[in-house]
């Protein structure tokens, strides 16, 4: 059928304008302000069998997709891979999931833009396993922290403008974002079963970036595989999260709070993909 291998889609059955999310019940929110494409019929949607949903429909005019991709940069590497095979001119995607917010002073149920890009954290695996006096084996640093990649000026723009309309300047953070490889070892959380070294992360990428706002596991995938397509600018990516635990304080946003953010957010996301020429 012309499918491309893991998210299962031919061509046509996705936009140019991408939102993508992690949990299916996030994109099920988002599909719900889509259109059907022609008079009568329904919003396009496949499930595949590798985790991908997408819903492809009519939103303020344009074409849009809002797509499920679950969790990691793997599957963002198949999913912006596969999706440009099956798109033919140029993409914007937005990725909008939660995150872990890094300074105190930011609050739980707000919104964070990657206005200044991402890092990438990653476990190096040469550091391990450990030596038995629990320091880094053979020399080698036990995490590594990349330079940042940044995020389309442009649209970013048009998110941060967008979300101010939608859930209000206050809820919105803009700063530096941090991709990491694991949910525990790179995040700086400790397992008693797995020695990580993991204990000073979190401080020196803060120290490294001192405008670190979010870490999550998607966002730095994205923008490196803009940067990187052929021809130059053929997609432009962003990104935002709901700030849904803060690593210093413990808290951690409520059920009610965190869908209505998902809900007004995406929205936002989508008014900013619709907004922007391609």
């Amino acid at each position: 059928e012309g499918r491309v291998l893991h998210v299962g889609l031919a061509d046509g059955e996705i936009a140019n304008r991408i939102v993508i999310v992690g949990h299916v019940q996030r994109a099920e929110l988002l599909a719900a302000f889509l259109e059907p494409e022609e008079e009568g019929g329904k919003v396009f949607c496949l499930a595949s069998d590798r985790g991908y949903t997408t819903y492809t429909g009519m939103f303020q005019g344009q074409r849009l997709s809002v797509v499920s991709i679950g969790m990691g940069l793997v599957m963002v590497d198949f999913f912006l891979r596969e999706a440009r095979q099956v798109v033919k001119g140029p993409m914007a995607v937005v990725r909008f999931g939660t995150c872990g917010v890094l300074p105190s002073t930011v609050e739980v149920g707000t919104i964070s833009v990657a206005a200044e890009g991402s890092v990438l954290v990653q476990r190096n695996y040469a550091a391990f396993p450990l030596k038995d006096d629990h320091k880094n084996g053979n020399g080698h640093e036990g995490y590594l922290i990349s330079a940042p990649c940044p995020s389309d000026a442009e649209l970013t723009q048009g998110i941060v403008k967008m979300m101010t309309e939608e859930v209000g300047a206050s809820n919105v953070v803009q700063g530096m974002n941090a991709t990491a490889d694991s949910f525990y070892g790179s995040q700086g959380r400790r397992d008693p079963c797995f020695p990580d070294a993991n204990e000073d992360v979190i401080a020196e990428v803060t120290r490294r970036h001192p405008s670190m706002v979010s870490m999550e596991m998607e966002t730095y995938m994205l923008l490196h595989l803009a940067q990187c397509a052929s021809p130059a600018g053929s997609v432009r990516a962003s990104a935002a999260a709901v700030n849904v635990a803060n690593r210093q304080t413990g808290d951690v946003v409520g059920a009610e709070r965190l869908k209505a953010m998902e809900r007004d957010g995406g929205k936002a996301i989508m008014r900013a993909l619709a907004a922007m020429s391609l």
